[in-house]
C-alpha cells in the first residue's frame, strides 16, 4: 500500500601565478545515450520541465506485467524527472539500473542511482546525488538544467502507520481494523498522526532542502506522504468523501506551506470539490479487489501522493498538474467511477503498475541569463579591472578571468589573472593585470564549475599603451 553514464575524469592541470587551468566536474549516472545537454542560454529563457510522481507498488509485482507497466507509464508521461515510491530492490536487483535499462532498450537515456523505499528517474545528467535521506524516507538528485539553473529533486515514502485519516471513517489508523464508531475529534485525530514519524520525516526534509534553497537551487519534491492536505480537508470537504464534518490541518502540508512550499496541484486546481485530485486508492481492474481495499465500509478516495515545489527566486510556475491513472476510486469495498468530479486526468495506456495514481506536473522555468559587466572600458598599467558579476553559479569553484584577445580559454592558453567567485552568485571583484602584462585588448570570461563552460557573453577593454 502506502506499504554510468560514462565517468568523466578530468585532470587537474597545475597552474602557476595568475595561470589557471581547472578540474571539469562529471556527473556520474547509470547509463547514457542520448541525454539532454547543458546549454548556454544567451536570453531570459522560460524551460519546461515535466515531473511524474509515481507510487510503483512494490516495483510492479502485484499485477501481472507491472514492470512493464511502469516502463509504459513512464513513457507516456513524457516526463523529465521521475520521482518513485515503494522501491525494493528485490533478489538484490538494483531497481532503478532495471528503469534506466528498459527505458534504454526503448532508446531513450535517463540516469538513476540505487536507493531503498525511494527513487529518482532522470532525463537529465545527474551531477549529485545523496541517498537514505532519514531512513531512506527521502533521497535527493542535483541535476541541471542548462549551466545556470539547477534543481534538486527529493523523492518521498513517509511512514504509512498511524494513517490517521482513517478516523473520522470508522477504522484504524494501524490495524486497519473498523472501530465503534468515527473519530470527529480533530485533535485526536491530529495526536494520531503525530504519532507516526511523518513529522519528523518532513522536518528533515526541511532541514536538508533549506540548504539548496539557499544556495539558489530550485526544490521539487515528489512523493507518497501517506497523508491528506490541510488545502483538501476544508469546510467544502468536510460532509464529502466520509470526512464526516471534520476540518483537519494536516501538518505535514501546514508545514510545508509555512516553509514557502507549494502543492503544485493545488496551485493550478485550486478547488477540492470539483478538483479532488484522488490518487488513493485506484480502482486497478488488473489487480484484485481484495489487494485494493483496506477499509471496506468506507468511502477511502483521498489524495495522498503530491509534487510540491520552492525557490527563492520566484522563477517557477505551474503549466498543468493532472492525474495519472485509473479514472475510478475504491469506495466502500468497491471499484467506483464518480462523473461529478472534473478533475483534470490522464489515462493510461497500458498495464496499470500500482494501487495508486500517478501525478504529473508540468513547470516553467525563467532561467536567467548570467551577466559580467566592467567599471570602465580602458585601463592604464597596473590599474585595476573591477569585474561585477550577476546570475551567476553559486559553485564554489566559478571563476573570472582575463585572457588577453585571442587567447582560447582551455586549449593551453592561460587567464592573465583569475580568481573564484566563492559561491557567491552576484557581486563584485578586483582583478589586477601582472606588471609586464603587454597593452592591448583583453577580455573577461566568467566560467563555471572549477571548468571551462562560459556562462555569461565576454566582455573587453583596452589596456595600457
Amino acid at each position: 500500500m502506502k506499504n554510468n553514464y560514462l565517468i568523466f575524469i578530468l585532470c587537474c592541470i597545475l597552474y602557476t601565478g595568475c595561470k589557471k587551468d581547472h578540474t571539469i566536474n562529471a556527473a556520474t549516472a547509470t547509463t547514457s545515450l542520448k541525454p539532454k545537454t547543458l546549454q548556454s542560454t544567451n536570453t531570459t529563457t522560460n524551460l519546461k520541465l515535466k515531473v511524474l510522481q509515481l507510487n510503483v507498488w512494490q516495483e510492479g509485482t502485484k499485477v501481472t506485467g507491472g514492470f512493464n507497466g511502469i516502463i509504459d507509464a513512464i513513457i507516456q508521461s513524457g516526463a523529465d524527472l521521475i520521482t518513485l515510491s515503494e522501491v525494493r530492490n528485490y533478489n538484490n536487483k538494483d531497481f532503478s539500473a532495471r528503469v534506466v535499462s528498459a527505458l534504454q532498450a526503448k532508446n531513450l537515456t535517463f540516469y538513476s542511482f540505487k536507493d531503498n523505499n525511494v527513487g529518482i528517474v532522470s532525463r537529465y545528467p545527474i551531477a549529485s546525488f545523496k541517498a537514505g535521506i532519514y531512513g531512506n524516507a527521502f533521497d535527493k538528485a542535483i541535476v541541471k538544467l542548462n549551466v545556470n539553473t539547477e534543481v534538486a529533486v527529493y523523492s518521498a515514502h513517509l511512514d504509512y502507520l498511524n494513517y490517521a485519516c482513517y478516523l473520522p471513517r470508522g477504522y484504524d489508523g494501524n490495524s486497519f481494523q473498523k472501530i465503534s464508531q468515527p473519530v470527529t475529534d480533530v485533535n485526536a485525530i491530529l495526536a494520531s498522526n503525530l504519532q507516526s514519524t511523518r513529522d519528523e520525516e518532513i522536518a528533515a526534509f526541511v532541514n536538508d532542502a533549506k540548504l539548496e534553497r539557499d544556495s539558489g537551487r530550485i526544490v521539487i519534491l515528489g512523493g507518497d506522504f501517506n497523508e491528506p492536505s490541510h488545502l483538501d480537508w476544508v469546510s467544502a470537504q468536510k460532509d464529502l468523501f466520509d470526512h464526516h464534518g471534520t476540518i483537519v490541518p494536516w501538518q505535514s502540508s501546514v508545514t510545508l506551506y509555512a516553509k514557502g512550499y507549494k502543492d503544485a496541484y493545488r496551485v493550478k486546481n485550486p478547488d477540492p470539490v470539483q478538483a479532488p485530485g484522488f490518487t488513493w486508492a485506484a480502482f486497478n481492474t488488473s489487480a484484485s479487489l481484495s489487494s485494493l481495499v483496506w477499509a471496506p465500509d468506507a468511502d477511502e478516495r483521498d489524495r495522498i501522493d503530491y509534487i510540491y515545489y520552492a525557490d527563492n527566486s520566484n522563477r517557477v510556475t505551474v503549466d498543468q498538474s493532472i492525474v495519472f491513472g485509473p479514472s475510478g476510486s475504491i469506495v466502500r469495498g468497491q471499484g467506483y467511477e464518480d462523473p461529478t468530479y472534473t478533475n483534470p486526468f490522464l489515462i493510461p495506456s497500458g498495464t496499470w503498475p500500482s494501487d495508486h495514481k500517478g501525478l504529473i506536473t508540468t513547470f516553467s522555468i525563467i532561467s536567467v541569463q548570467p551577466a559580467i559587466s566592467l567599471n570602465k572600458t580602458t585601463y592604464s598599467n597596473g590599474e585595476t579591472v573591477t569585474v561585477t558579476f550577476a546570475n551567476g553559479s553559486t559553485d564554489t569553484k566559478a571563476w573570472i578571468g582575463i585572457y588577453q584577445n585571442g587567447k582560447v580559454p582551455g586549449s593551453g592558453s592561460y587567464a592573465t589573472t583569475w580568481k573564484y567567485t566563492n559561491g557567491a552568485g552576484s557581486g563584485s571583484m578586483a582583478l589586477t593585470l601582472p606588471a609586464n602584462s603587454a597593452a592591448g585588448t583583453y577580455f573577461v570570461a566568467y566560467f563555471k564549475d572549477n571548468g571551462y563552460i562560459e556562462i555569461a557573453p565576454r566582455v573587453s577593454f583596452n589596456y595600457g599603451g
